[in-house]
């Protein structure tokens, strides 16, 4: 059975790195999963961004989700 060990946020490309095993690595396009995020300001895009930074596993977990990365943005937009 696989192990993750970690997940990482790349700012240079803008991805999720996961690394599972030993020799397996699992990385995640966070600019085309928020492309599929309809933002009713478009400053909501930070909502994603720092859930990717500071979150890893979460931004994986919700991207993963029926109602995926929307879901979440309308959440956080009826918080604030």
């Amino acid at each position: 059975m696989n192990k993750i060990y970690f997940a990482i946020y790349n700012e240079v490309t803008n991805t999720i790195e996961i690394y599972i095993g030993e020799k397996l690595k699992f990385v995640l396009n966070c600019t085309r999963l928020n492309n599929n995020v309809y933002f009713e300001d478009s400053l909501d895009i930070a909502y994603l961004h720092r859930l990717a930074r500071e979150e890893p596993f979460n931004y994986i977990y919700f991207s993963l989700q029926p109602d995926g990365l929307q879901g979440y943005i309308d959440a956080m937009n009826v918080f604030n």
